[in-house]
């Protein structure tokens, strides 16, 4: 974690690297209430700023794309959008890691009857949400039916699933993200909702939603990605380096498994240039 915060932020602190630890301990613990939440419950854990960006990103009537980054409590994000009465589909992985990736890395994603339970408990939670999940089993046309009824499509602009990527800068490094959500915006005519989360020491969640973004003919994709990342997402996590910094520890620790790691500088190899 100390080579990863020194690496995006500078010198890193032991207070950044306590503090990461503590907003993950309250984070397993508050993910263990999503399954009885209700329409009431869900706003002792989370309150929302900036809620008028995502109705107006509504009121086009395209839809409208959260897209988040791996940092506090998203599955309380989850929760408590699809909660308060938004229709909402989020697109994210699921299951233990596939057969062979678990034979190969018995030490990471070896499957036993543990990690089973643990997933099948979670998932159930998730599934008593009125919010859906989906995976990569399922057709991305299901997202695009989504945003043609003006509902919520939540992805993470830095998941590693998916087959094509882009090498971008981010945090002073070359990071490969998948453009998917700004092609799906660019496609639709659906707005992009920055959508951050973070954990206070005290009182509820606080999950932001920045200015949305549209994607514009004359910069398209390209230009909608680039303000997602250097207006909202990147000074949000600069300004919050402890809340990102178990998602930079998880992919450091993958880079070797992973053939598109999030960073390039620590590849492995150049097997992430076939996913360009």
């Amino acid at each position: 974690m100390a080579q990863e915060l020194e690496a995006c932020f500078g010198s890193p602190t032991e207070a950044w690297v306590r503090e990461a630890y503590r907003m993950a301990l309250r984070n397993h613990l508050e993910e263990l209430l999503l399954g009885k939440l209700d329409a009431q419950t869900w706003q002792l854990h989370m309150r929302f700023e900036g809620r008028e960006h995502l109705d107006a990103a509504l009121k086009r009537g395209k839809g409208a794309i959260l897209l988040n980054p791996h940092a506090g409590n998203f599955m309380l994000m989850i929760a408590s959008v699809s909660l308060a009465g938004y229709p909402f589909t989020q697109y994210a992985a699921r299951g233990l890691a596939p057969e062979e990736t678990a034979r190969a890395h018995p030490e990471s994603f070896g499957h036993n009857r543990f990690r089973e339970a643990a997933r099948r408990a979670r998932e159930e939670s998730e599934d008593r949400l009125p919010a859906n999940f989906i995976s990569l089993s399922t057709p991305l046309r299901h997202l695009y039916r989504c945003l043609e009824r003006n509902e919520v499509v939540g992805l993470a602009f830095d998941g590693r699933i998916g087959s094509r990527f882009v090498c971008t800068p981010f945090l002073g490094r070359d990071a490969l993200l998948n453009p998917g959500a700004y092609r799906m915006a660019e496609s639709t005519g659906a707005a992009i909702v920055p959508t951050l989360c973070s954990v206070p020491k005290e009182g509820p969640n606080v999950c932001t939603f920045a200015e949305p973004v549209w994607v514009d003919k004359k910069r398209g994709w390209r230009g909608a990605m680039e303000d997602v990342l250097r207006l909202s997402v990147e000074p949000w996590i600069r300004e919050h380096p402890s809340e990102y910094a178990l998602w930079l520890t998880h992919c450091r620790q993958r880079a070797a498994v992973d053939d598109h790691p999030f960073f390039i500088d620590y590849a492995p190899d150049d097997r992430y240039k076939r996913h360009l």
